[in-house]
């Protein structure tokens, strides 16, 4: 279906629907990892509702991808080296743009690094994953809750309320509500994944 009511920066053409991230998380990333399904979720639909875009490059950084992995900053050398990435976060980028899949693998990789190498724990990943706004962390906890009860009552609307928790609550008050955005939650969240499971 084509969307045509999008929220800001979204493209649907570098977009996945739900049942299509999910399915892909459970190719590339661990179920029994600390950062969990319903986490890595949250964290992706607040940065970009299921988007795999880039924000504009600043002097301080560049955001790639579904969760707009930091990709600029020096530190992530050792990180890219350890996943055997390209180091050069230009390539990288260019790459992870290029292909979905790759793009949010390489994220969950990142979380993965950072627990098997750095001994980080939840807590530290999303340290990582939010720098100096902090105040996401509990809205990134609590909608990881709220998605996994929505999960297990297949119960759409309550996907949509957990989905939208963070963006809902943050300082950007920037949420996707259904009735602004029909089309948008029918590509996101079709029918059939609550009906078939996919």
């Amino acid at each position: 279906m084509h969307v045509s009511k999008t929220p800001f920066a979204w493209n649907q053409v570098a977009a996945y629907d739900f049942p299509t991230f999910w399915s892909t998380l459970q190719r590339v990333h661990p179920g029994e990892h600390p950062v969990s399904y319903f986490m890595i979720a949250v964290i992706c639909f607040e940065e970009t509702g299921f988007c795999n875009i880039q924000q504009a490059e600043t002097p301080s950084g560049l955001g790639v991808g579904f969760g707009q992995l930091e990709v600029k900053n020096p530190e992530k050398k050792d990180f890219y080296e350890w996943a055997g990435v390209e180091t050069d976060y230009h390539r990288l980028a260019k790459e992870m743009l290029g292909d979905r899949e790759f793009s949010l693998g390489v994220h969950c990789q990142y979380f993965q690094y950072l627990t098997e190498v750095k001994g980080l724990r939840l807590d530290g990943c999303l340290s990582a994953q939010v720098g100096r706004h902090v105040q996401y962390k509990p809205l990134f906890m609590t909608g990881a809750s709220m998605l996994e009860d929505a999960f297990d009552a297949n119960d759409r609307a309550a996907y949509i309320r957990a989905l939208n928790y963070a963006r809902s609550n943050s300082p950007k008050k920037n949420g996707i509500p259904e009735t602004l955005f029909k089309e948008y939650w029918e590509f996101i969240l079709p029918q059939s994944w609550f009906d078939y499971g996919f």
